[in-house]
Order: structure tokens, then C-alpha cells, then sequence
């Protein structure tokens, strides 16, 4: 599916906040910088990542997850 927004689109709300875990896990920012929550959008009805609002309590409550995966994918890259 294509959005007017030119933003990648997901179709439910669980593989949208899987895909932003993701994100986060492959790319660093800063706590409150970056995707930090999905949202439905009023345009396609799809599911997208947002810097705006709330940080998601799915990033908190995986944080810990999310750094060491981080590591682990910076030790691959540069072991390769």
C-alpha cells in the first residue's frame, strides 16, 4: 500500500511497533529522538512510525533489549 505521506506502511499496530523495536535496534538515537511511537493515519488507515509525542512504552519497557541488540549488530558489522 502507498500513503500520500511517502512514509513506510504497516498494517496492523503489531507489526508497526515490531518494525519500530527494529529500527531502533539497527539505527541510534538519542532517547527522545528518532521514531518513538506508531500511529494510525487518517490517510491510508495503515500504521506509521512518528518523532512526535510520547515515547512508546513498548521502547521502555524494552530498552535494555534494544541496546544490546544494538551492540551485537555494531560487533557484526564490524567483524565482517
Amino acid at each position: 500500500m502507498k500513503c500520500v505521506t511517502n512514509k513506510r506502511c504497516y498494517d496492523t499496530r503489531e507489526l508497526a511497533e515490531e518494525a519500530l523495536i527494529e529500527h531502533r535496534t539497527r539505527h541510534y538515537h538519542n532517547d527522545n529522538s528518532g521514531p518513538i511511537n506508531v500511529y494510525e493515519c487518517r490517510d491510508c488507515g495503515s500504521y506509521h512510525f512518528t518523532s512526535q509525542g510520547e515515547v512508546s512504552d513498548l521502547i521502555k519497557q524494552n530498552k535494555s533489549k534494544i541496546s544490546a541488540n544494538r551492540e551485537a549488530n555494531y560487533w557484526e558489522r564490524k567483524l565482517r
